[in-house]
């Protein structure tokens, strides 16, 4: 079987960066001296690389489209388009395409059937793929032809995909055991942690960060049977959930950990609504840091995540294998920061 050539390997041969026998390669002309171009066009030819990888690209008959699918079966089936979240992320990340010259094709699924369909129909040169839970990281892997990049995606205990994909987080259990303790700072013995979903279903992020909770109450010596609760799935169940929890006194709690600024920011208006003050009465804390924890009343308690940085850390990463340059590392973790607010009380 004959060597498929790569960037790495041209970029050798002929003395230029990697950077630049990409950009002869994507077409980006400009930024490459005449002699270069020649020099890099001559060994492309010699290799047959047009044959082997790029023959599309370098007619320039390459799609340049970059798909974002976002797997959200749930928010499909409600019909939820409120999530700041999703909306920042997208911007973000459409921003730092659109920087490379490519287009950016937002998708948001219900599995990852349509997934790899949208993706395969749009021929897509490369996917940042988020809402991908732990089991279908193997399908992923099996099936996946195109450069990707996972957000977020957790290994499942029964099996090994470490060093198989490519992925950019957060370190959700630490910043979960962050807040935790900073809860238990706070005077907080009575904590509980609220994410949509039984408890038994969750999986990701909201397993990760209950992992992190849990963590932070054993190593205090806290109960943590009635601790983690589950939400009705769909929010327009949320509401009477939460009016049944307010008439119970919160089942003790004096302070609740929601896995998202959306639940939290939502339960804040609804606990106020019902006479409860916050923070005299209740705590409550959220997780991301987005538009909502900014604008609540009382300014919200949460985790701040900087979706700038993970657009930005994602759309490197998923270049680099399009240009097959490099990759030293291929689970990129970013760090989350507290931010305190007016939505916790000092006990």
């Amino acid at each position: 079987m004959k060597h498929m050539v790569s960037i790495k390997e041209i970029a050798k041969y002929t003395g230029a960066s990697p950077t630049t026998v990409s950009n002869v390669i994507h077409g980006r002309t400009n930024k490459v001296s005449k002699e270069k171009f020649k020099q890099i066009q001559a060994a492309l030819e010699k290799f047959n690389y047009s044959e082997q990888m790029a023959g599309r690209i370098l007619a320039n008959n390459g799609s340049r489209i970059i798909g974002f699918i976002i797997q959200d079966n749930v928010g499909l089936e409600s019909r939820e388009f409120s999530n700041p979240y999703i909306g920042e992320l997208t911007q973000a990340i459409e921003y730092y395409v659109r920087q490379r010259g490519y287009y950016l094709i937002y998708h948001r699924s219900k599995s990852f059937d349509e997934s790899l369909r949208v993706m395969q129909s749009w021929q897509m040169e490369g996917v940042v793929l988020s809402g991908v839970q732990p089991n279908e990281l193997v399908a992923w892997h099996q099936y996946l032809n195109t450069p990707a990049v996972f957000l977020d995606a957790f290994e499942d205990q029964a099996s090994d995909m470490r060093g198989k994909i490519k992925n950019v987080g957060l370190d959700d259990r630490a910043e979960a055991k962050k807040m935790t303790e900073f809860l238990i700072d706070a005077g907080h013995s009575d904590i509980a942690f609220l994410s949509r979903g039984t408890v038994n279903s969750w999986q990701g992020v909201d397993a990760i960060r209950r992992d992190g909770v849990i963590a932070a109450l054993k190593q205090h010596h806290l109960p943590i049977e009635t601790a983690i609760i589950g939400l009705p799935v769909f929010m327009t169940e949320f509401d009477e959930w939460l009016v049944q929890f307010i008439k119970q006194k919160f089942n003790g709690k004096s302070a609740l950990f929601f896995s998202s600024d959306l639940l939290a920011s939502y339960a804040l208006s609804r606990i106020q609504s019902a006479g409860v003050r916050i923070p005299d009465d209740i705590s409550v804390v959220g997780f991301d840091g987005n538009i909502l924890s900014q604008v609540s009343f009382p300014k919200l308690t949460t985790i701040f995540q900087d979706l700038n940085l993970k657009a930005d850390q994602a759309i490197n990463l998923l270049f680099k294998q399009i240009n097959q340059e490099e990759i030293l590392e291929n689970n990129i973790l970013i760090e989350g920061k507290l931010l305190e607010r007016d939505s916790v009380k000092y006990n």
